[in-house]
């Protein structure tokens, strides 16, 4: 156990009657005072240990790593990985058109080893040689700057947020990055204007990645293809905004609610299903019991579209998706574009309860420390840029957008806070 969560584990350790010891991962000279018992220290447990270690011959279906999903929309569900599927899904994430590590780089991955093995960076990072910088629990922009500096860092994966605060406090500080070439953003769809930021501002180059604990978790990377290095510049920004290509032995399908196939136009959207040998058959112990079409794919949950060059685009979860009229409302696509709003550091949107559409949408801001807005200067922002009748009903400014672990932003958590909040627009047509 790393340090930091020592004060978990000690308010449980009496409900742990199985545990034999608790290993602190350091050295003497930094072990905590801890009222844990059977402390070990880490680097004195293996200071006289052979270095070259004969590792052992192993099933490749032996079991080699347990995740579990976030559960920001259900309860979280065990992911079983083999040795087979990690090796796998290692050689995937080496290629060029994937994440594309040499031993030349140095790679900062500001994910959880919990989240789906840091995206496969555990690994792939170790399979080709590159330097591994861990980031430990502070992942406000001042820390992760800190790092990037300090360590020389080329490569960098995160979630949006963590992108975002990062952004702030460089901005904030007249700071650009002397060595950070590529990121990968991941975990939730990217805002335009951070792309923009990182391409225009800093020299970055961003790949915008999509996947799931159940997919190992790499499921498509938008990096470029021979049909789009062809446009200009802002055409191809439509590409990398989108969630990408499949890479080699991933398979995507679109089905509608009867599992019929859709057409991969770019414009029909429809459940997004998938399948490869890095992708979960069954849940640990079986939990939800059958999750496999009758072809083999696994539904991922997802509502997207794919296009004629195969690069996929998800439009909403199927469970955050605002149905109003009897139409579809993407919340995903008004996030990212309010998140562009100057004076917006987070954005967050649901549907709310309405008597003649079902449902609206709200859209909830955190503003930028120091600032202050009025809802319609949101509104006229997203004015031209969305459908008018996709236009949120009311505009919520908050002190907080909850994240969770993963750093997503938790709408499973913003619907409870938000299930008194009656729109103004209801009132009226109940008043009417």
């Amino acid at each position: 156990v790393d340090p930091p969560f020592l004060s978990v584990l000690e308010g449980i350790a009496d409900r742990l009657p199985g545990v034999r010891g608790f290993v602190i991962l350091t050295d003497r000279a930094n072990m905590p005072a801890t009222s844990l018992p059977n402390v070990l220290c880490y680097e004195e447990l293996i200071a006289a240990e052979d270095p070259d270690f004969r590792w052992p011959r192993l099933d490749e279906n032996t079991a080699a790593a347990l995740c579990y999903t976030s559960g920001t929309t259900g309860n979280p569900k065990g992911v079983l990985y083999s040795h087979r599927s990690n090796f796998i899904h290692t050689l995937v994430t080496m290629g060029t058109d994937v994440m594309g590590l040499s031993a030349a780089d140095t790679a900062l991955p500001v994910v959880p080893m919990f989240h789906a093995n840091a995206w496969g960076l555990a690994f792939s990072c170790a399979a080709v040689g590159a330097k591994l910088v861990m980031p430990g629990q502070k992942l406000d922009g001042q820390s992760v700057y800190e790092l990037l500096e300090d360590e020389a860092v080329t490569f960098s994966a995160a979630v949006p947020t963590v992108w975002q605060m990062l952004l702030t406090y460089m901005r904030e500080n007249n700071l650009k990055l002397s060595t950070l070439k590529r990121v990968v953003i991941g975990g939730s769809a990217v805002p335009e204007a951070l792309v923009r930021a990182f391409r225009d501002d800093f020299g970055v180059s961003v790949t915008h990645a999509w996947g799931m604990t159940e997919t190992s978790p790499l499921g498509t990377l938008a990096t470029p293809s021979g049909k789009t290095m062809g446009m200009s510049a802002e055409e191809q920004l439509r590409y990398t905004l989108k969630q990408g290509r499949a890479p080699i032995g991933i398979e995507l399908k679109l089905v509608n609610d009867a599992g019929e196939r859709l057409p991969h136009d770019g414009t029909t959207f429809g459940k997004l299903m998938i399948k490869g040998p890095f992708v979960v058959r069954q849940y640990f112990k079986a939990e939800g019991g059958d999750i496999l079409d009758s072809e083999g794919f696994f539904d991922t949950g997802d509502v997207a579209t794919i296009d004629e060059y195969g690069f996929m685009q998800i439009t909403d979860r199927a469970k955050d998706v605002i149905k109003s009229g009897g139409e579809w409302i993407s919340t995903i696509e008004i996030e990212n574009i309010a998140v562009g709003h100057p004076k917006a550091e987070l954005c967050a949107v649901i549907g709310a309860a309405h008597p003649k559409w079902d449902e609206r949408p709200v859209l909830l801001v955190k503003l930028m420390p120091g600032q202050s807005a009025a809802k319609e200067e949101f509104l006229a922002f997203l004015e031209g840029k969305i459908a008018r009748w996709w236009t949120p009903d009311d505009v919520v400014f908050v002190d907080d957008i909850p994240l969770g672990a993963t750093g997503k932003i938790d709408k499973k958590l913003i619907r409870q806070r938000m299930a008194d909040y009656v729109l103004p627009t209801a009132k009226a047509k109940e008043t009417a």
